[in-house]
């Protein structure tokens, strides 16, 4: 996940700062200085505690203090590594206000979750430090995410997960509760999760306007009635000129009047 993760950033310009962070924790900043977001990637690996409520809140609540203790009494805080990778005393100025932590959660049966999710969710209402995006999967998910992956080859990564996230019949099962193990439930929660991750919509051609499928539908004869009585400016004379081009059997138009009055059965 995390190489999808940093393919992900790389795509909107953000950069891994090195020598910053822990093994399972990573620093962003974009490659533009000017534009203050830094995000923090926090990887945990759920899967051997997944069913104590307990242990996964604690695995979440690490980050926060490293963030502002540091592991151990002689490590500086995550923080302090931050604000010293930055060039200037401007920039660093802005973390505290302009820095997201984005949780990714692995877990062998997302279900799991099911029993405390709110627990889960409750650290993103935390006001401490730093925004917070939780960000569960499976290593299923993940690998069917790549297989699907890899049939975009001719598309961007962006393009690619768009289209995989075009999907209304995958949408209703996902409302549903349904394929919560999905490779489309994994797309759908890293464009929810993932802030600068954006959607792009489908561009639809506008309808048709309802005259010009009349028109469409009618024959020469009709469109120049059609065009006439559209014209507020037409005249007598035009409308003549139109019914000059008519040519109907007097004979025809006889019995037609005959039938309507009945008078031929």
């Amino acid at each position: 996940m995390d190489d999808l993760i940093n393919k992900i950033f790389n795509s909107y310009n953000y950069i891994k700062v090195t020598g910053v962070g822990r093994t399972n924790i990573k620093f962003y900043k974009h490659e533009h200085t000017e534009i203050a977001n830094y995000f923090i990637i926090n990887s945990i690996d759920c899967r051997a505690i997944e069913k104590d409520e307990a242990e996964v809140i604690n695995a979440l609540e690490q980050l926060e203090n490293e963030y502002s203790k540091g592991i151990h009494s002689d490590n500086i805080s995550f923080k302090q590594q931050i604000i010293e990778s930055f060039g200037n005393v401007k920039e660093a100025s802005q973390i505290d206000k302009n820095t997201s932590a984005i949780y990714l959660l692995l877990f062998e049966n997302i279900e799991n979750m099911s029993n405390y999710r709110n627990a889960v969710y409750s650290i993103e209402e935390s006001p401490n430090y730093f925004k917070r995006y939780v960000l569960p999967y499976t290593q299923k998910q993940l690998e069917q995410l790549k297989n699907s992956l890899s049939q975009f080859s001719d598309r961007s990564l962006v393009d690619a997960l768009c289209q995989i996230a075009d999907d209304e019949d995958n949408y209703f099962k996902l409302v549903e509760g349904k394929d919560l193990d999905s490779t489309y439930g994994l797309v759908i929660r890293m464009f929810s999760k993932l802030p600068f991750l954006q959607y792009k919509f489908k561009t639809e051609l506008a309808p048709e306007p309802i005259e010009k499928q009349v028109e469409r539908g009618l024959i020469d004869k009709q469109i120049k009635y059609h065009k006439i009585l559209n014209n507020v400016e037409s005249n007598i004379e035009e409308i003549l000129l139109l019914e000059d081009d008519l040519k109907v059997d007097e004979d025809d138009l006889e019995k037609e009047i005959k039938k309507l009055l009945k008078g031929v059965k």
